[in-house]
């Protein structure tokens, strides 16, 4: 009903009942002018008060009088202009909270594009890791295959031999920097698990400086080095401790003026913290006054075109995820950055002795069946590396670059031994395997041998494929000797084992007997920190360091250790405290009389 209609009959009821009532009637009026305001718009509702009004003093002169007249007119025109007021106000504040609520809306929805965007972000981020692991390692671990195989196929002159230990030794790594950068975002996230060591602070600073000498000498710099006579050894990583290192003290040289002199100072540390190994780095260069206060932020730079921000921000990052610090001071003396990591409490790992050279009969081809074999990988170069590792003859070599293709090479004809990739378009490995196993099922064929060939090194992984049907995990690269024996039917990781025997040689290949010292002391170490974590029964460490000394020391070719280390993995949850210690302590022993000896190329 409009609202005019609805005026005009309350003004007739109103204008009787103050003619009939009198005073009574005229009381009425007073909440119909503030039902009236209320209820309609405002310019609307003034015109019909101000109507009610002029109706209203006429009755009420007749009934009460002029002066009481005259005060009922001004109490009626105050009750119109202070609800004016009223009115107002609440318009004003209804409209400032409409204007917050929009306000409100749209930071609402702007907060909603942002989790979008973070969550495509994440997303992103998860792919990229993907990548990296797979895609990105992959090809490096062929690229690290082929100077072995080239090694194996004939006799190389000094030059060539320099040349791919270069290519060898930069896959390896490139390799290391993938998985680094890749625990750079756990490390961010807290979920970094670190797996601490004795590490050689002076021997990394000593590496670090070899490689850096040529950027020295083209600033005409002194490198000068302030090492202790005897090893300081750290708790940490050794990879994360060569990364920190490497990032200062190049930086360090960047920084410093023409024909300076960069000092490198390593020693033990004791305070409040505890004992430490205190190393600084310390050049004439001055941090620029803005950067001072932000240089362990993420992305701060200044003065390099091609800078990222990120060297200062990883360093500080590795050495908090190692338990200990990293400070930088810059005054006008020059700027000093001091690195502080736990000090090694333990037994220093024992050196490598030096071994000697004699005759083992090599692996031979001919020793083989003859078998089909089915080679499953999207990789060109993973296939090229597997393919030279497989005589042919006697072998019969097919290929298939993913699951679905290796589906219908077994339909057209069972092969005796199967290399599948684990992670491959269309159709990735663990599925392909559980196809080919239902379709054998389907045909009443025996199971074929299906060996699960992978980047991925990690247990969940292995696990995985096993329960899968994978008959055997092998990880990539592979050595001849672990392709043979998933020829043979074997496990890689225990082919070759014949009991401990103190008095056979451990004999391995000619191009690795460099990398022995370095190697043997590490794992040397690995045990030690094993036999520690049995003592203190602390499983899951036990667990986790075997299964790291399976794998290193087979790839090395010390096949009984490693046989020995699976056996500690597979003991390690359940086994008494007791034995396990028992099997640490052996493990350790067998490691620490380990002579390795070198055969000479065939």
């Amino acid at each position: 009903m409009p609202a005019t209609v609805i005026f005009a009959g309350s003004l007739a009821g109103l204008a009787t009942a103050m003619y009939n009532n009198g005073l009574v009637g005229i009381f009425w009026v007073y909440p119909g002018i503030m039902l009236f305001h209320f209820m309609l718009p405002r310019r609307q509702a003034n015109l019909f008060n101000v109507t009610l009004i002029l109706v209203t003093i006429p009755l009420a002169w007749m009934h009460l009088g002029p002066e009481l007249t005259a005060r009922v007119a001004v109490t009626l025109s105050l009750l119109v202009v202070f609800s004016n007021i009223f009115s107002h106000i609440a318009d004003t504040q209804q409209a400032k909270e409409a204007e917050q609520r929009e306000r409100l809306d749209a930071l609402v929805r702007q907060l909603e594009a942002q989790n979008t965007a973070l969550r495509e972000a994440f997303r992103l981020r998860e792919e990229v890791e993907r990548i990296a692991r797979h895609d990105l390692k992959t090809p490096m671990a062929s690229i690290a295959s082929v100077p072995r195989l080239l090694r194996e196929r004939r006799k190389l002159d000094p030059p060539e031999e320099e040349l791919l230990g270069m290519v060898e030794r930069a896959a390896q790594r490139m390799l290391s920097m993938v998985n680094l950068s890749l625990d750079l975002f756990r490390m961010e996230e807290g979920t970094y698990r670190l797996r601490a060591r004795a590490v050689d602070l002076g021997a990394i600073v000593q590496t670090v400086a070899g490689e850096l000498q040529a950027h020295a000498r083209s600033k005409q710099l002194r490198l000068v080095l302030d090492l202790p006579a005897e090893p300081v050894h750290a708790q940490g990583e050794e990879l994360l401790c060569y990364s920190t290192l490497a990032n200062l003290v190049k930086n360090a040289l960047e920084a410093s003026p023409d024909s300076g002199e960069v000092r490198v100072t390593l020693r033990r540390s004791s305070d409040g913290d505890g004992d430490a190994v205190a190393l600084d780095i310390h050049n004439a260069g001055q941090v620029a006054p803005e950067l001072r206060d932000r240089f362990f932020e993420k992305y701060a730079t200044h003065g390099k075109a091609d800078g990222t921000g990120l060297g200062a921000y990883s360093a500080r990052l590795m050495a908090r995820v190692q338990r200990g610090s990293l400070r930088m001071r810059s005054d006008e003396q020059g700027t000093t950055l001091s690195l502080r990591l736990p000090l090694w409490h333990a037994a220093a790992p024992a050196r490598a002795a030096p071994g000697r050279i004699v005759v083992r009969e090599p692996v031979r081809p001919e020793s083989l069946p003859a078998l089909s074999v089915l080679v499953v990988d999207d990789d060109e170069y993973n296939v090229v590396v597997l393919k030279s590792l497989l005589p042919s003859p006697p072998l019969s070599v097919r290929v298939a670059v993913n699951g679905r293709a290796a589906l219908e090479c077994v339909r057209e004809g069972r092969p005796d031994i199967v290399f599948m990739d684990v992670e491959m378009p269309v159709m990735g490995g663990v599925d392909a395997v559980r196809a080919i196993r239902a379709l054998e099922a389907e045909r009443g064929d025996p199971p074929g041998f299906i060996a699960a060939f992978s980047a991925h090194d990690d247990e969940a992984t292995r696990a995985a494929c096993l329960a899968a049907g994978f008959d055997v995990y092998l990880a990539k690269p592979a050595s001849r000797e672990e392709v043979f024996a998933v020829l043979r039917r074997q496990d890689p990781a225990s082919v070759g084992h014949r009991g401990p025997a103190a008095e056979d040689p451990l004999l391995i290949e000619p191009a690795l007997m460099a990398l022995m010292p370095e190697f043997l002391s590490s794992r040397r170490s690995l045990a030690q920190v094993l036999a520690a974590a049995a003592q203190q029964g602390e499983r899951e460490t036990v667990r986790e360091t075997a299964h790291q000394l399976a794998g290193s020391l087979a790839m090395y070719g010390f096949k009984d250790a490693s046989r020995a280390s699976l056996e500690l993995e597979r003991a390690a949850p359940t086994e008494g405290i007791g034995e396990l210690q028992a099997r640490c302590q052996a493990l350790e022993q067998m490691i620490a009389k380990a002579q390795p000896e070198a055969r000479p190329n065939q």
